[in-house]
């Protein structure tokens, strides 16, 4: 796990320097760099395997070719050995001269054989070529910069892009609109107008000053394997796959722990390494007497006690403003999903502990956890329902207000039925986002919202969930999930929130062959109208205590609202004040005001709402002030 940094078409040695050192944070155990006339390559590493050994930038025996690389690949040493048995000499114990040897002996196919999270950039010397390459489900960033003359910068960071004053930093008005929509910001644009990411699976190219950019990896959901025709079969054929993965993400010389919420995900993968005899140390979570319907660390406790593993408890008693710029710094740009303060604490927690965490991210995405899957599912029997009923359902849910607990069934409610007669791509992209009536919940001023209607695109979910050639309407959520939610929002946050502490974070279920197999499943192994993650219940029946199996799901949530409300009066008189919103020019003062009162009120919980204005404020004021 490093960060990575440098430039193609020009080498400017200052730049490359300053570009790696703003990456300090993600690599504290070493760095290096990389100069030739055409070329810079700057690399800061977080040492995790062959400590001693495997300096980046890296070359091959032959000197043709050279690497900078963030990542682990899991299965490497199956490749190495493959490598050795072939007579290519090896000089270190890594995973970073693997990728050099394969991609010398079979070039960009060497990508398919590679299991694991990476983003790395490749100069050619034979062919005057950079490669950038990004992992299949975007696990590990990659952002880059065009300028004038075919000079390219790449980083893993937006951060070190801006070292460059070339580098336009100015608002892109589409990334703000997807933003205030889905709370971040999806690839391939960021909020900088001159800086964008390389899609997860794809491919870059840079020669004499051309880019080229090509796609390397796709999962469609695929006609369901004959062969197995009930839970309990898929959970046999899926369960070895599972265990492998699990076992495969622990390769590290550095000690390991997990996190444990106590819930279906983490417990699985708490099992699956207590099940080795791993001398494991697990971390949670926890709140208040503010936060007692968010509370897990009960069940993390009993989890941990059940397999004898040594746990450990954070309880959080923060200001959220006091970690505002902290966050949005590890971002450098507006994410507005408050779980990432969640990160941000329990991965510096782990850090005095353990340099690798494995987490449950992808559970719900791969085996269907969310509500929203079975809402679909209850969607599809609500056709015939007339509308002017479920138009009167949902001013009924209004009239009863929105409280802001974990498990608020009107809220869920007054977003299922808003969305209800929408198209299915465009009703799942406005549950993703969070509610229907999003254009009334971005409260643009006139010229703000003149400027945005010339630039707006097709809707970044609907359009994904519309792509693949078949599938039903949980599989096309499950595709749109797995190339938009899950690697934009979940591991874009956990990426950056534990990076910031230099703490590397795996997460085994989004193993890229696990989610192959899957990719076949029928959509009614993965949830019913009354049943959620079937095939890895089934699984996890056999390695966890029955109470884990019984618990309503929760996520990974906080008593935001609580916190929120406490700091109500400093965002109103500060970050959300009426002149702060009139210098900007943004947004509508009446129109944020009126958001504002609304929560206070309780008639609708905008709680992510406000929080994703907050956190564009103060994004405005480190970056574009």
């Amino acid at each position: 796990m490093c960060g990575i940094a440098g430039m193609v078409g020009a080498s400017d040695a200052a730049l490359v320097a300053s570009m790696t050192a703003a990456l300090q944070h993600r690599g504290p155990d070493g760095e290096g760099v990389h100069l030739e006339p055409e070329v810079g390559l700057g690399h800061r590493r977080l040492a995790i395997l062959d400590l001693a050994g495997s300096p980046q930038p890296m070359a091959d025996a032959s000197g043709d070719l050279v690497i900078v690389y963030n990542g682990e690949i899991y299965n490497f040493a199956a490749l190495r050995a493959e490598l050795l048995a072939a007579g290519v000499p090896l000089r270190t114990r890594g995973d970073t001269e693997v990728i050099l040897e394969l991609w010398r002996r079979e070039g960009p196919a060497a990508l398919q054989r590679l299991r694991g999270m990476f983003a790395f950039a490749l100069w050619d010397r034979r062919t005057r070529e950079l490669h950038l390459v990004r992992d299949r489900l975007g696990q590990k960033p990659l952002y880059y910069a065009e300028l004038a003359g075919g000079v390219l910068l790449f980083a893993s960071e937006p951060k070190a892009l801006l070292r460059c004053p070339a580098v336009d930093r100015s608002l892109d008005l589409a990334a703000l609109d997807a933003y205030l929509e889905l709370y971040y910001v999806p690839a391939p644009r960021t909020i900088f107008a001159g800086v964008r990411q390389l899609l997860p699976g794809h491919r870059m190219t840079w020669r004499e000053g051309q880019v080229t950019i090509s796609q390397w990896w796709d999962c469609e959901p695929r006609s369901p394997d004959p062969r197995l025709q009930s839970v309990e079969a898929w959970a046999e054929a899926v369960a070895p796959t599972l265990a492998e993965a699990i076992e495969l993400h622990t390769v590290a010389d550095v000690p390991v722990g997990a996190f444990l919420s106590g819930g279906l995900d983490s417990s699985t993968i708490v099992a699956a390494l207590a099940s080795r005899g791993a001398a494991l140390q697990t971390f949670c979570v926890g709140y208040g007497p503010e936060g007692a319907s968010y509370e897990e660390r009960h069940h993390a406790r009993a989890v941990a006690r059940h397999f004898g593993l040594s746990h450990h408890e954070l309880e959080l008693k923060i200001d959220i403003l006091d970690d505002l710029a902290a966050m949005v710094e590890g971002f450098d740009e507006p994410f507005g999903s408050w779980t990432a303060l969640l990160a941000y604490h329990l991965s510096r927690f782990a850090r005095q502990r353990v340099t690798v965490a494995l987490a449950g991210d992808g559970g719900d995405e791969v085996f269907g956890g969310y509500p929203r899957y079975r809402g679909l599912r209850i969607s599809e029997h609500l056709g015939r329902v007339p509308p002017g009923a479920i138009a009167l359902a949902g001013r009924a849910l209004r009239v009863l207000g929105e409280p802001t607990t974990a498990l608020s069934m009107r809220r869920w409610g007054r977003q299922f039925l808003d969305s209800l007669t929408l198209p299915p791509g465009e009703r799942y992209a406005a549950w993703v986002g969070k509610g229907a009536d999003t254009a009334r919940d971005r409260p643009y001023a006139p010229e703000t919202a003149r400027r945005i209607a010339a630039v707006r695109g097709p809707n970044f979910i609907a359009a994904t969930f519309d792509r693949p050639a078949v599938g039903d309407l949980v599989a096309r959520a499950w595709y749109a999930d797995i190339h938009g939610f899950l690697p934009e929002n979940v591991l874009r946050s956990t990426d950056r929130m534990s990076m910031a502490h230099g703490l590397e974070v795996r997460v085994p279920f989004c193993d890229h062959v696990l989610l192959e197999q899957m990719a076949a499943a029928p959509s009614s192994m993965r949830v019913t109208a009354l049943a959620s993650k079937r095939v890895l219940r089934k699984i996890a029946g056999e390695w966890l205590p029955p109470e884990v199996l019984k618990r309503k799901k929760l996520g990974f949530s906080a008593p935001f609202g609580a916190w929120l409300k406490a700091a109500e009066a400093r965002i109103v008189a500060d970050w959300l004040h009426p002149d702060v919103i009139r210098r900007r020019g943004l947004f509508d003062v009446n129109g944020v005001a009126r958001i504002v009162g609304e929560h206070r009120r309780g008639t609708r919980d905008h709680a992510l709402r406000i929080w994703s204005l907050i956190v564009l404020e103060q994004w405005q004021r480190m970056y574009s002030d």
